[in-house]
């Protein structure tokens, strides 16, 4: 694997773990300047807000985890990479 492409999966990796934390804190109300980095009002899918990015969330970090210790892109790795246009379609319809 290339070094460019390490660099991506450890970004996508520290962008899912901020996300799925600021997500938990969301759910369980505890708002503060790190849960308001960036976030804007869900009108698209208000009852299932907070909950409805943690596949994405979890698919980012377990597959780029596995990507960057086995040092190799296969299934997961091209999953992760297939998946990142969801995230700008979710960003899209908030």
């Amino acid at each position: 694997m290339t070094k460019s492409i390490r660099y991506l999966f450890a970004l996508i990796l520290i962008f899912s773990l901020y996300h799925f934390v600021r997500d938990v804190l969301q759910q369980f109300n505890l708002d503060n300047v790190f849960t308001d980095i960036l976030h804007r009002p869900h009108y698209w899918c208000r009852p299932y807000c907070d909950i409805v990015t943690y596949p994405l969330d979890l698919l980012g970090i377990s597959g780029s985890f596995y990507a960057l210790k086995t040092n190799r892109v296969d299934f997961f790795g091209v999953s992760v990479l297939v998946a990142m246009p969801l995230w700008f379609l979710i960003f899209i319809l908030k």
